[in-house]
Protein backbone atom coordinates (compact mmCIF):
# COMPACT_ATOMS: atom_id res chain seq x y z
CA UNK A 1 0.00 0.00 0.00
CA UNK A 2 2.78 2.42 0.94
CA UNK A 3 4.71 1.57 -2.21
CA UNK A 4 1.58 2.11 -4.30
CA UNK A 5 0.90 5.47 -2.62
CA UNK A 6 4.49 6.60 -3.24
CA UNK A 7 4.30 5.67 -6.94
CA UNK A 8 0.94 7.40 -7.30
CA UNK A 9 2.30 10.61 -5.81
CA UNK A 10 5.38 10.45 -8.00
CA UNK A 11 3.35 9.91 -11.18
CA UNK A 12 0.76 12.58 -10.36
CA UNK A 13 3.31 15.23 -9.58
CA UNK A 14 6.18 14.77 -11.95
CA UNK A 15 5.41 12.27 -14.67
CA UNK A 16 5.19 14.90 -17.42
CA UNK A 17 8.82 15.89 -16.65
CA UNK A 18 10.23 12.37 -16.50
CA UNK A 19 12.28 12.91 -19.66
CA UNK A 20 14.49 15.53 -17.99
CA UNK A 21 17.17 14.66 -15.46
CA UNK A 22 17.05 18.14 -13.94
CA UNK A 23 13.37 18.05 -12.99
CA UNK A 24 12.09 18.08 -9.43
CA UNK A 25 11.51 14.58 -8.05
CA UNK A 26 9.40 13.61 -5.07
CA UNK A 27 11.18 10.97 -3.00
CA UNK A 28 8.77 10.64 -0.08
CA UNK A 29 5.57 11.92 1.53
CA UNK A 30 3.40 10.17 4.12
CA UNK A 31 0.14 11.56 2.75
CA UNK A 32 -0.86 13.05 -0.63
CA UNK A 33 -4.22 14.60 -1.51
CA UNK A 34 -5.48 16.72 -4.37
CA UNK A 35 -7.36 20.01 -3.89
CA UNK A 36 -8.60 22.89 -6.05
CA UNK A 37 -8.12 26.47 -4.88
CA UNK A 38 -9.23 29.45 -6.96
CA UNK A 39 -9.74 27.03 -9.85
CA UNK A 40 -6.10 25.94 -9.62
CA UNK A 41 -5.43 22.23 -9.06
CA UNK A 42 -2.91 21.58 -6.30
CA UNK A 43 -1.53 18.63 -4.41
CA UNK A 44 -1.00 18.75 -0.66
CA UNK A 45 1.87 16.63 0.71
CA UNK A 46 2.12 15.94 4.43
CA UNK A 47 4.59 14.19 6.68
CA UNK A 48 8.32 13.72 6.05
CA UNK A 49 8.22 15.35 2.65
CA UNK A 50 11.45 14.87 0.68
CA UNK A 51 12.08 16.13 -2.85
CA UNK A 52 15.18 16.56 -5.00
CA UNK A 53 16.37 18.50 -8.02
CA UNK A 54 19.88 17.69 -9.18
CA UNK A 55 22.05 17.99 -6.03
CA UNK A 56 19.49 20.06 -4.11
CA UNK A 57 17.54 18.18 -1.41
CA UNK A 58 14.27 19.67 -0.08
CA UNK A 59 12.65 18.63 3.22
CA UNK A 60 9.57 19.77 5.17
CA UNK A 61 6.47 18.49 6.97
CA UNK A 62 3.93 20.21 4.73
CA UNK A 63 4.22 21.07 1.03
CA UNK A 64 1.93 22.35 -1.70
CA UNK A 65 2.72 21.46 -5.32
CA UNK A 66 1.22 23.77 -7.99
CA UNK A 67 1.67 21.91 -11.26
CA UNK A 68 0.65 24.79 -13.54
CA UNK A 69 3.38 27.00 -12.05
CA UNK A 70 5.86 24.22 -11.34
CA UNK A 71 6.15 25.62 -7.85
CA UNK A 72 6.61 23.83 -4.54
CA UNK A 73 5.67 25.69 -1.33
CA UNK A 74 7.34 24.20 1.75
CA UNK A 75 6.27 24.86 5.36
CA UNK A 76 6.98 23.44 8.83
CA UNK A 77 10.54 22.31 9.54
CA UNK A 78 11.71 23.47 6.13
CA UNK A 79 15.25 22.64 5.12
CA UNK A 80 17.08 22.82 1.79
CA UNK A 81 20.48 21.18 1.47
CA UNK A 82 23.09 21.25 -1.26
CA UNK A 83 26.63 20.11 -0.64
CA UNK A 84 27.76 21.81 2.56
CA UNK A 85 25.02 24.47 2.40
CA UNK A 86 21.83 24.35 4.46
CA UNK A 87 18.93 26.82 4.14
CA UNK A 88 16.13 26.88 6.72
CA UNK A 89 13.12 29.17 7.17
CA UNK A 90 9.51 29.22 8.29
CA UNK A 91 8.43 29.09 4.65
CA UNK A 92 10.26 28.52 1.36
CA UNK A 93 8.78 28.75 -2.12
CA UNK A 94 10.79 26.83 -4.69
CA UNK A 95 10.46 27.51 -8.43
CA UNK A 96 11.48 24.40 -10.33
CA UNK A 97 12.25 25.86 -13.77
CA UNK A 98 14.37 28.76 -12.51
CA UNK A 99 15.81 26.80 -9.56
CA UNK A 100 15.08 29.76 -7.29
CA UNK A 101 14.08 29.59 -3.64
CA UNK A 102 12.46 32.49 -1.77
CA UNK A 103 12.72 32.06 1.98
CA UNK A 104 10.65 34.00 4.52
CA UNK A 105 10.81 34.50 8.28
CA UNK A 106 13.66 33.27 10.48
CA UNK A 107 15.83 32.60 7.46
CA UNK A 108 19.17 30.93 8.20
CA UNK A 109 21.74 30.00 5.54
CA UNK A 110 24.69 27.96 6.79
CA UNK A 111 27.88 26.74 5.17
CA UNK A 112 31.13 25.65 6.83
CA UNK A 113 32.50 28.61 8.81
CA UNK A 114 29.83 31.03 7.54
CA UNK A 115 26.26 31.92 8.49
CA UNK A 116 23.60 34.31 7.21
CA UNK A 117 20.43 35.41 9.03
CA UNK A 118 17.68 37.53 7.50
CA UNK A 119 13.91 37.98 7.26
CA UNK A 120 13.74 37.42 3.50
CA UNK A 121 16.14 35.71 1.12
CA UNK A 122 16.01 34.98 -2.59
CA UNK A 123 18.49 32.25 -3.51
CA UNK A 124 19.49 31.49 -7.12
CA UNK A 125 20.78 27.92 -7.08
CA UNK A 126 21.98 28.02 -10.69
CA UNK A 127 24.34 30.94 -10.03
CA UNK A 128 24.91 30.33 -6.31
CA UNK A 129 23.96 33.84 -5.26
CA UNK A 130 21.37 35.22 -2.91
CA UNK A 131 19.76 38.55 -2.06
CA UNK A 132 18.63 39.43 1.47
CA UNK A 133 16.47 42.31 2.66
CA UNK A 134 14.61 43.50 5.73
CA UNK A 135 17.77 43.16 7.77
CA UNK A 136 20.75 40.87 7.23
CA UNK A 137 23.45 39.42 9.49
CA UNK A 138 26.49 37.60 8.09
CA UNK A 139 28.96 35.77 10.33
CA UNK A 140 32.52 34.65 9.61
CA UNK A 141 32.88 32.12 12.42
CA UNK A 142 36.60 31.46 11.89
CA UNK A 143 37.53 35.11 12.45
CA UNK A 144 34.82 36.18 14.93
CA UNK A 145 33.49 38.72 12.43
CA UNK A 146 29.81 39.71 12.27
CA UNK A 147 28.39 42.06 9.62
CA UNK A 148 24.92 43.57 9.77
CA UNK A 149 23.03 45.83 7.36
CA UNK A 150 19.55 46.52 6.05
CA UNK A 151 20.09 44.49 2.91
CA UNK A 152 22.79 42.47 1.23
CA UNK A 153 23.97 39.98 -1.34
CA UNK A 154 25.66 36.68 -0.46
CA UNK A 155 27.87 35.10 -3.13
CA UNK A 156 29.31 31.81 -1.84
CA UNK A 157 30.76 30.90 -5.23
CA UNK A 158 32.85 34.09 -5.08
CA UNK A 159 33.53 33.73 -1.33
CA UNK A 160 32.13 37.23 -0.95
CA UNK A 161 29.24 39.11 0.63
CA UNK A 162 28.03 42.62 -0.17
CA UNK A 163 25.88 44.69 2.19
CA UNK A 164 24.54 48.22 2.17
CA UNK A 165 22.51 50.71 4.21
CA UNK A 166 23.85 51.03 7.77
CA UNK A 167 26.56 48.44 7.24
CA UNK A 168 28.33 47.49 10.46
CA UNK A 169 31.25 45.10 10.95
CA UNK A 170 32.07 43.86 14.44
CA UNK A 171 35.13 41.78 15.28
CA UNK A 172 35.61 40.25 18.72
CA UNK A 173 38.98 39.43 20.22
CA UNK A 174 39.85 35.83 21.16
CA UNK A 175 38.36 36.34 24.64
CA UNK A 176 35.12 37.59 23.11
CA UNK A 177 35.17 40.80 25.10
CA UNK A 178 36.81 43.69 23.21
CA UNK A 179 35.55 44.67 19.81
CA UNK A 180 36.54 46.50 16.66
CA UNK A 181 33.70 48.33 14.88
CA UNK A 182 33.60 49.47 11.26
CA UNK A 183 30.58 51.45 10.07
CA UNK A 184 29.87 52.44 6.45
CA UNK A 185 27.07 52.87 3.96
CA UNK A 186 28.37 49.99 1.81
CA UNK A 187 30.70 47.08 2.50
CA UNK A 188 32.17 44.09 0.67
CA UNK A 189 33.47 41.20 2.77
CA UNK A 190 35.75 38.51 1.31
CA UNK A 191 35.88 35.18 3.15
CA UNK A 192 38.88 33.94 1.11
CA UNK A 193 41.56 33.68 -0.10
CA UNK A 194 42.56 36.93 1.63
CA UNK A 195 39.98 37.79 4.28
CA UNK A 196 39.19 41.49 4.07
CA UNK A 197 36.44 44.07 4.32
CA UNK A 198 36.16 46.99 1.89
CA UNK A 199 34.08 49.83 3.35
CA UNK A 200 32.89 52.78 1.26
CA UNK A 201 31.11 56.06 2.02
CA UNK A 202 31.00 57.64 5.48
CA UNK A 203 33.36 55.09 7.00
CA UNK A 204 33.91 55.14 10.75
CA UNK A 205 36.29 52.81 12.62
CA UNK A 206 36.05 52.55 16.41
CA UNK A 207 38.30 50.64 18.81
CA UNK A 208 38.22 51.62 22.49
CA UNK A 209 39.25 55.34 22.65
CA UNK A 210 40.29 55.41 18.99
CA UNK A 211 37.96 56.70 16.29
CA UNK A 212 38.89 57.07 12.63
CA UNK A 213 36.89 58.48 9.73
CA UNK A 214 37.30 58.40 5.94
CA UNK A 215 35.35 57.67 2.76
CA UNK A 216 37.16 54.48 1.75
CA UNK A 217 38.84 51.81 3.88
CA UNK A 218 40.21 48.30 3.50
CA UNK A 219 40.50 46.14 6.62
CA UNK A 220 42.72 43.08 6.12
CA UNK A 221 41.49 40.62 8.71
CA UNK A 222 44.43 38.20 8.62
CA UNK A 223 47.06 40.97 8.71
CA UNK A 224 45.18 43.09 11.28
CA UNK A 225 45.73 46.23 9.22
CA UNK A 226 43.35 48.91 8.01
CA UNK A 227 44.12 51.23 5.09
CA UNK A 228 42.17 54.50 4.95
CA UNK A 229 41.89 56.90 2.03
CA UNK A 230 39.91 59.98 0.98
CA UNK A 231 40.16 62.51 3.82
CA UNK A 232 41.22 60.11 6.59
CA UNK A 233 41.11 61.37 10.19
CA UNK A 234 41.99 59.58 13.42
CA UNK A 235 41.24 60.66 16.99
CA UNK A 236 43.15 59.08 19.87
CA UNK A 237 42.46 60.66 23.25
CA UNK A 238 43.29 64.38 22.80
CA UNK A 239 45.17 63.96 19.50
CA UNK A 240 43.93 64.22 15.94
CA UNK A 241 45.74 62.87 12.88
CA UNK A 242 45.00 63.81 9.26
CA UNK A 243 46.77 63.29 5.94
CA UNK A 244 46.46 61.89 2.45
CA UNK A 245 46.64 58.21 3.42
CA UNK A 246 46.45 56.37 6.71
CA UNK A 247 47.37 52.89 7.90
CA UNK A 248 46.28 51.41 11.22
CA UNK A 249 48.25 48.45 12.59
CA UNK A 250 46.69 46.16 15.20
CA UNK A 251 48.19 43.35 17.25
CA UNK A 252 45.84 40.85 18.87
CA UNK A 253 43.06 43.37 18.22
CA UNK A 254 44.94 46.13 20.08
CA UNK A 255 45.88 49.24 18.10
CA UNK A 256 49.69 49.64 18.08
CA UNK A 257 50.52 52.20 15.39
CA UNK A 258 48.87 54.69 13.09
CA UNK A 259 50.90 55.79 10.09
CA UNK A 260 49.85 58.91 8.18
CA UNK A 261 51.48 59.59 4.81
CA UNK A 262 51.64 62.76 2.70
CA UNK A 263 50.75 66.13 4.25
CA UNK A 264 50.56 64.51 7.67
CA UNK A 265 49.38 66.69 10.57
CA UNK A 266 48.91 65.83 14.25
CA UNK A 267 47.16 68.31 16.53
CA UNK A 268 45.86 68.47 20.09
CA UNK A 269 43.91 71.21 21.87
CA UNK A 270 45.74 72.89 24.76
CA UNK A 271 43.28 75.70 25.51
CA UNK A 272 40.20 76.05 23.32
CA UNK A 273 39.31 79.46 24.76
CA UNK A 274 42.77 80.90 24.11
CA UNK A 275 42.93 78.97 20.82
CA UNK A 276 46.17 77.27 21.80
CA UNK A 277 46.95 74.10 19.89
CA UNK A 278 49.90 71.74 19.72
CA UNK A 279 50.80 70.92 16.14
CA UNK A 280 53.18 68.46 14.46
CA UNK A 281 53.64 68.14 10.68
CA UNK A 282 55.75 66.06 8.32
CA UNK A 283 55.76 64.02 5.16
CA UNK A 284 54.92 61.09 7.41
CA UNK A 285 53.74 60.86 11.02
CA UNK A 286 53.67 57.69 13.10
CA UNK A 287 51.60 57.44 16.26
CA UNK A 288 52.75 54.75 18.72
CA UNK A 289 50.25 53.40 21.22
CA UNK A 290 50.95 51.10 24.17
CA UNK A 291 48.35 49.75 26.59
CA UNK A 292 45.79 51.94 24.82
CA UNK A 293 47.69 55.13 25.65
CA UNK A 294 49.56 57.48 23.35
CA UNK A 295 53.33 57.02 23.86
CA UNK A 296 55.01 58.76 20.93
CA UNK A 297 54.42 60.87 17.85
CA UNK A 298 57.17 60.78 15.23
CA UNK A 299 57.26 63.20 12.26
CA UNK A 300 59.61 62.26 9.41
CA UNK A 301 60.94 64.49 6.60
CA UNK A 302 60.31 68.27 6.62
CA UNK A 303 59.04 67.98 10.16
CA UNK A 304 57.79 70.98 12.13
CA UNK A 305 56.35 71.27 15.62
CA UNK A 306 54.62 73.86 17.78
CA UNK A 307 54.24 72.59 21.35
CA UNK A 308 53.19 74.36 24.54
CA UNK A 309 55.43 73.13 27.34
CA UNK A 310 54.21 72.45 30.88
CA UNK A 311 55.77 71.40 34.16
CA UNK A 312 53.64 70.17 37.04
CA UNK A 313 50.64 71.32 34.99
CA UNK A 314 52.05 74.86 34.88
CA UNK A 315 52.55 76.41 31.43
CA UNK A 316 56.21 77.15 30.65
CA UNK A 317 56.03 78.59 27.15
CA UNK A 318 55.95 77.61 23.49
CA UNK A 319 58.58 75.65 21.59
CA UNK A 320 58.67 76.00 17.77
CA UNK A 321 61.01 73.69 15.83
CA UNK A 322 61.77 72.24 12.42
CA UNK A 323 64.01 69.29 11.54
CA UNK A 324 64.37 66.14 9.49
CA UNK A 325 62.78 64.13 12.31
CA UNK A 326 60.88 65.23 15.40
CA UNK A 327 59.89 62.82 18.15
CA UNK A 328 57.31 63.82 20.74
CA UNK A 329 57.11 61.58 23.82
CA UNK A 330 54.16 61.23 26.19
CA UNK A 331 53.74 59.95 29.72
CA UNK A 332 50.26 59.07 30.93
CA UNK A 333 49.13 60.56 27.62
CA UNK A 334 50.60 63.97 28.60
CA UNK A 335 53.51 65.67 26.82
CA UNK A 336 56.78 64.55 28.38
CA UNK A 337 59.64 65.59 26.04
CA UNK A 338 60.57 66.50 22.46
CA UNK A 339 63.55 65.16 20.52
CA UNK A 340 64.63 67.09 17.40
CA UNK A 341 67.14 65.52 14.95
CA UNK A 342 68.79 66.49 11.67
CA UNK A 343 69.02 70.05 10.32
CA UNK A 344 67.13 71.37 13.27
CA UNK A 345 66.04 74.93 13.99
CA UNK A 346 64.09 76.07 16.98
CA UNK A 347 62.76 79.02 18.93
CA UNK A 348 61.54 79.04 22.52
CA UNK A 349 58.96 81.64 23.57
CA UNK A 350 58.61 82.04 27.37
CA UNK A 351 55.14 82.12 28.83
CA UNK A 352 55.41 85.88 29.52
CA UNK A 353 56.67 86.73 26.01
CA UNK A 354 54.69 89.68 24.56
CA UNK A 355 56.14 90.00 21.06
CA UNK A 356 55.16 88.39 17.79
CA UNK A 357 55.28 84.59 17.73
CA UNK A 358 56.34 83.09 14.42
CA UNK A 359 54.98 79.55 14.10
CA UNK A 360 56.81 78.86 10.82
CA UNK A 361 60.43 79.08 9.71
Amino acid sequence: MKKSLFLTILICLFSIHAYSQSRLELLHADISRGVVRDNIPMRILEGNVHARQDTLELFCDLATWIESKRTLILENNVELRRGGDTLTAKKITYYEDQQIATAERNVHLWRTGQELFTAYLKYYYQTDQSFAKNGVKIIDLDNRVTITAKQGEYLPEQNRAYVQKKSHLVRLDSAGTDTLHIHARRMDYYFSPAKKAIAVDSVRIVRENLTAKCDSAVYRVDEERAFLEISPQAFQENSELVGRQMEMIFENMEIRRIVVRENAIATSIVDSVAQKQNRLTGREIIMYITDRQLKELRAISNATSNYYLTEDREEKGLNVASADTIKVFFKNSELDSIDVKGGSQGVYYPVDYKGKIDLEF
